[in-house]
């Protein structure tokens, strides 16, 4: 028996309007100083947002609300804004409408982004092939077409072209490109914020997420001292492995099998991943294996008192460059300012 087509609705209950005090009422980016403006921007003028028609100091804002979790705003269709000073509803502009008012909404206007900044210090340019507002001067950034992104002229010759390299965080996963929270390069080029880069390298962690090449200059001699040191189980002599090198990308066939790492031996790196076992195991022989760190043996300790301070501060740990990449980004804010 065939049955009846069941017919659905939607019984999602849409959000409460908001009441005239809560459009009309003024906000403050700075109370104290009597800013108007929100949390995220200094101006003073609220807009009109075109996808649920609902009154907010910025889209920020909008999306803060928890009304509005299954929709995010489009910048660009924004087509009224609201003055602050005498509550008029107008189209989109830089000065209020209102004969009585004429109040500047912000010192920084952008008709594409439809974005207000009242900020009198802070240097604002639009982007035309970013399609956003930036932070900075226009005259100190230079728009990579394969990064997708505006980079600084200082390092601009110098940095690491990768296809889209403002995607997402590989840490938060947040839209790097759409971030208003600074960003960072690895040494590969890849980018991360730097607040996640912070909390990636108080991890221990040294490898890039995307790519697994060293996240910087890496200082090997430590790991040396410790394989040098800790001897391999008896039972496991002989035993061989093969490993491709994450950093040069090099292949190294039949190295010694160590339990704490396998050396690169084109490049000295510890980067590495090993894709061939060939495991020889004596269960007659001694098992006991030991990590002898530096300091453990005194004859060892005394070879290295012997190399001055050759190795000194040499540990397995990133070492920030000048120049390069790190130059290229510090600016590089992603303020996209609506």
């Amino acid at each position: 028996m065939q049955r009846p087509h069941q017919i659905t609705t939607n019984t999602q209950t849409p959000p409460p309007p908001q009441s005239i005090e809560e459009i009309k009422s003024k906000s403050y980016h700075s109370s104290e100083s009597d800013i108007l403006g929100c949390k995220h921007y200094a101006r003073n003028c609220k807009i009109k947002a075109a996808c649920c028609g609902r009154i907010y100091v910025c889209r920020l804002c909008h999306a803060d609300d928890p009304v509005n979790i299954k929709h995010e705003i489009n910048r660009h269709a924004t087509k009224e804004v609201l003055c602050m000073f005498c509550q008029t509803l107008q189209p989109v502009s830089k000065q209020c409408i209102n004969n009585d008012c004429n109040k500047e909404f912000a010192r920084y206007f952008c008709d594409v982004c439809k974005f207000y900044d009242d900020s009198p210090t802070k240097k604002i340019y639009h982007c035309d092939k970013c399609g956003i507002c930036r932070v900075g001067s226009r005259d100190d950034f230079i728009h990579c077409d394969r990064c997708n992104g505006c980079l600084s002229k200082t390092g601009f010759n110098s940095h690491k072209c990768i296809e889209n390299k403002f995607s997402n965080c590989p840490i938060c996963m947040e839209d790097l490109f759409n971030s208003r929270d600074p960003s960072t390069p690895f040494d590969c080029g890849h980018m991360i914020h730097s607040l996640c880069y912070n909390d990636f390298i108080k991890s221990g962690s040294f490898k890039c997420p995307i790519c697994k090449k060293s996240i910087g200059k890496m200082h090997w001699k430590h790991t040396d001292n410790i394989i040098k040191r800790s001897k391999m189980p008896e039972m496991y002599s002989g035993s061989t492995v093969s490993i491709l090198c994450n950093d040069c990308q090099e292949k190294c066939v039949d190295q010694p099998f160590h339990f704490i790492g396998t050396k690169c031996t084109s490049c000295g790196s510890y980067n590495t991943t090993i894709t061939s076992k060939n495991i020889i195991v004596d269960e007659t022989k001694d098992s006991s294996f030991t990590v002898v760190e530096d300091g453990d043996d005194d004859d060892e300790d005394e070879e290295d008192e012997n190399q001055g301070d050759e190795d000194e501060g040499e540990r397995l740990e990133v070492v920030e460059e000048d120049g390069g990449d790190e130059e290229v980004i510090q600016e590089n804010r992603n303020d996209n300012n609506n």
